[in-house]
């Protein structure tokens, strides 16, 4: 055996290691044996040239986990008298919180927290959050800038303040308090996590006539695209001129959530502005009706440029100018903490299932939104909250 026990009751702990080969069994190096910080048997290699200095080495590592045995024990009582006092902060629970964490995720929320939650929460006693300290907390996230400049995008606000209702629920499970500030509200979700926002009919004439939507023709056209097809955003950026049946007034929208591509209803109004577009822009065949325009105008050859046509642009440089809209003129007294109300560009695609379903029923509502189960559209559209106010008169 390449280990051996040195028999004097002093070094117990200490082994020596030599080679099997080796016929005077010379000592090649020096380990020690001892439990850790979780009582379990370790065993490390040492620099130790003799077995005074392996038992040096030994009595230290010993030595420091016994300061770290006691310092856990201490910061366990502390914790507890913390607890029955009622005087544990935010922040004495996220430093206990952050490391039972391993995902991939768990860095960057712990890095959330401390950039956005800390200053204003840290330091305050958990017990004693409210539901108006977290709204208060998502005012002040909606208008702190980003370190890029700009104020943070709403989704960044939306999972700081989810991080901060995980770290809650967490202290419940550890018996630290027993409610969670962070109110979740039953709003109306839909299968793609869409707001639940339904606009009125007035809301729609005022959407269609604001200025800073219709100078500007792309956007205009792809909010229009989205409403009347009822798809997802992403399936409207992705259609091309090809996938438009001007005779049948079709558009067939690309397959989503591993589903199916599935032919969409075009009206009049929307078939025109098309038809336009594509005239304006010179597009053909393959191109993307919503191609990266900015970057075909930076574009130094034809080549290139007919290139450009055949990539769908970005969806950020359309969500985020019509985020831009939606907040000047429908979010101003709605926090991001209250996301279920503000508008946003799904909002187009439920207002527009939920009039299909107002005017033509249930099935034909489920058919506009390209939904496999009824469930779902039922879901979208909110239909238990409304069957409660229809009037049978059997």
């Amino acid at each position: 055996m390449p280990f051996r026990k040195i028999k004097q009751k002093k070094y117990n702990g200490i082994n020596e290691y030599y080679r099997k080969s080796d016929q005077d069994k010379k000592t090649i190096s020096f380990y020690i044996t001892y439990r850790d910080i979780d009582n379990k048997v370790k065993r490390d290699k040492t620099d130790a040239t003799n077995k005074d200095e392996a038992l040096e080495i030994l009595n230290k590592k010993k030595i420091q986990l016994s300061k770290n045995r006691k310092k856990i024990q201490n910061d366990s009582s502390l914790l507890h008298q913390k607890i029955l006092n009622d005087s544990l902060t935010l922040d004495e629970v996220a430093k206990k919180y952050h490391p039972t964490k391993t995902n991939p995720e768990a860095r960057r929320n712990e890095a959330k927290y401390y950039n956005h939650i800390s200053s204003t929460l840290g330091k305050k006693r958990i017990s004693k959050i409210t539901e108006a300290d977290v709204k208060n907390l998502s005012s002040i996230l909606e208008k702190k800038k980003s370190i890029r400049g700009g104020l943070l995008n709403p989704r960044t606000v939306k999972d700081i303040i989810e991080n901060l209702r995980v770290i809650f629920n967490w202290s419940i499970e550890q018996n630290y308090i027993n409610k969670n500030p962070v109110i979740v509200k039953k709003i109306i979700t839909t299968d793609d996590n869409e707001a639940g926002r339904v606009l009125t009919d007035d809301e729609l004439e005022k959407l269609w006539s604001i200025n800073d939507l219709k100078i500007n023709d792309r956007l205009f056209l792809f909010l229009k695209t989205c409403y009347y097809t009822g798809a997802r955003p992403a399936g409207v950026i992705d259609i091309q001129v090809k996938h438009i049946n001007f005779t049948d007034k079709k558009i067939r929208i690309k397959a989503m959530k591993k589903g199916k591509s599935y032919e969409a209803n075009a009206n009049n109004e929307l078939i025109s502005m098309l038809q336009e577009w594509i005239i304006e822009h010179n597009l053909v065949h393959d191109n993307f009706i919503f191609y990266p325009i900015q970057t075909y105008k930076r574009a130094k050859t034809e080549e290139e440029r007919r290139r450009i046509k055949n990539i769908s642009a970005r969806y950020e440089g359309y969500s985020r100018p019509l985020r831009k809209i939606f907040n000047k003129h429908f979010n101003q007294d709605i926090g991001s903490y209250d996301i279920a109300y503000r508008v946003s560009i799904y909002t187009m695609r439920r207002t527009a299932g939920t009039k299909i379903y107002k005017n033509h029923g249930i099935v034909h509502a489920k058919k506009f939104l390209n939904h496999t189960d009824i469930k779902t559209t039922m879901k979208y559209l909110n239909i238990d909250d409304d069957m409660e106010t229809i009037e049978y008169g059997l």
